[in-house]
C-alpha cells in the first residue's frame, strides 16, 4: 500500500529555512521524505489521509519546523530500509534500539511505551515471565524492532511474517503461541474485541523519528525543536489522549 501526503511550509519561510541549514540557494529545493507503515494507532491509511498518534505529531512538528515535506506509506522493511541509506529521508513511529542508535539521527520522544507479549484466549499457553515464554514459537514482523529485542531476551523460535496483521491471523489459529508487540496495539485489539490476553512485558521502549545520516543536522535540530514546544505546550498530550 502507497499513500503520499505532501505538506508546505509558506514559501518565504522555507526559502529562509533552507538557506540557514546549507548556506547557499540549492536547499531551497530540498523536501524532506518521510515514510512510515500501516501500523494503527501509530500510523495508518484513513481514505487517503495518513493519520495516527505518531503521524498527527510528525506533521505537526513540520509543521513548527517550516520545513518541507512529503509523507509516505510503506511496508515497514522498505519504510526504514530507504531512511537508512537515502539522504533527507526520516521514518517513523520508530523504536529507538541499541542496534539502530548509530544508523540515524533521532528526534525523540513521540512515545514512551511498553512491549507486550500476547496470547490467543484460551490457548493454553502458560508462561507468567518473559524466561518463561522463550520456551514457545513467538511471532512478529519481519524488520520490526521486537525482533531484536525477542533475540536479546533469548527467544529461538521466532516466527517473521510481511506484516503485523499477518502474525496475528497466526497467533489466533494456533500457527505461533505468541506475539511481540506495542502497548498501543494491544489497546486497539482489546477496543476491537479481538480474544487476545497479555502475558508478560517485553521491554519499555521510546518510539522516535529516525532520520537517515545524509539529513542535514540542522533540519534534525528544528525537528527536535518543534517536538520539544508540543511537548511542553500539551500538544502532544492532546494527540495521545486522541487515539487511547
Amino acid at each position: 500500500m502507497r499513500r503520499i501526503a505532501r505538506g508546505f511550509a509558506a514559501p518565504a519561510l522555507a526559502i529562509t529555512l533552507a538557506l540557514a541549514f546549507s548556506g547557499g540557494p540549492a536547499a531551497a529545493q530540498d523536501v524532506l521524505h518521510l515514510t512510515t507503515e500501516q501500523y494503527a494507532p501509530f500510523n495508518f491509511d484513513n481514505n487517503g489521509e495518513i493519520l495516527g498518534l505518531g503521524a498527527d505529531q510528525v506533521r505537526e512538528i513540520m509543521k513548527r519546523s517550516g520545513i518541507d515535506y512529503d509523507m509516505e506509506l510503506l511496508p515497514w522493511s522498505r519504510a526504514i530500509g530507504l531512511a537508512r541509506e537515502k539522504a533527507m529521508t526520516c521514518v517513523f513511529t520508530t523504536a529507538h534500539t541499541m542496534d539502530r542508535d548509530a544508523h540515524f539521527k533521532w528526534v525523540e520522544p513521540l512515545l514512551v511505551e511498553r512491549t507486550l507479549l500476547i496470547r490467543a484466549a484460551g490457548s493454553g499457553v502458560e508462561a507468567s515471565s518473559v524466561a518463561e515464554a522463550t520456551a514457545y514459537r513467538t511471532g512478529t514482523q519481519t524488520g520490526d524492532y521486537t525482533v531484536e529485542l525477542l533475540r536479546d531476551a533469548g527467544f529461538t523460535e521466532i516466527d517473521l511474517a510481511r506484516d503485523l496483521d499477518l502474525t496475528l491471523k497466526k497467533l489466533l489459529s494456533g500457527r505461533v503461541d505468541l506475539m511481540a508487540v506495542s502497548e498501543s496495539f494491544v489497546r486497539r485489539l482489546h477496543n476491537d474485541g479481538v480474544p487476545i490476553e497479555e502475558v508478560a512485558v517485553l521491554f519499555e521502549q521510546i518510539f522516535s523519528i529516525a532520520c537517515s545520516p545524509g539529513t542535514p543536522d540542522g533540519i534534525v535540530s528544528r525537528m527536535q525543536d518543534a517536538l520539544v514546544s508540543i511537548i511542553a505546550d500539551g500538544t502532544q498530550a492532546e494527540i495521545l489522549a486522541r487515539y487511547r
